[in-house]
């Protein structure tokens, strides 16, 4: 667990917020928040590094942006609340009352 004087190193914010977003049911990938539907060659998986973007905030705290691809079928409500009680849950863990929102957005449904 992190302490008071711990420093947050940010990719290891990157890394757990990538591994429970992937670990909840119907996330397929992480997404490219660059990614443009009309572009020929579609880039949308990405590294966490283009999916997730941490908002530094005072006193150590930082909010999440997470954007993710979804199957298809999956209720998709459901999938994003669960999605963001677990990255929430996951960081908290490891840097107790440091995160202090979790914003996760579906760019695509894929058919899989």
């Amino acid at each position: 667990m992190a302490t008071k004087t711990e420093q947050i190193n940010y990719d290891n914010v990157l890394k757990i917020a990538a591994d429970a977003a992937l670990a909840c049911y119907g996330v397929t990938a992480i997404a490219n928040k660059r990614f443009e539907k009309d572009e020929p060659q579609n880039t949308m998986k990405g590294k966490a590094e283009d999916g997730i973007f941490v908002k530094k905030r005072p006193n150590d705290a930082f909010a999440l942006d997470v954007y993710i691809l979804l199957a298809q079928g999956i209720k998709v409500t459901e999938a994003l609340r669960e999605c963001q009680k677990s990255i929430k849950y996951k960081l908290d863990k490891k840097f107790p009352n440091k995160c202090e929102e979790v914003n996760v957005f579906v760019l695509d449904i894929s058919a899989k």
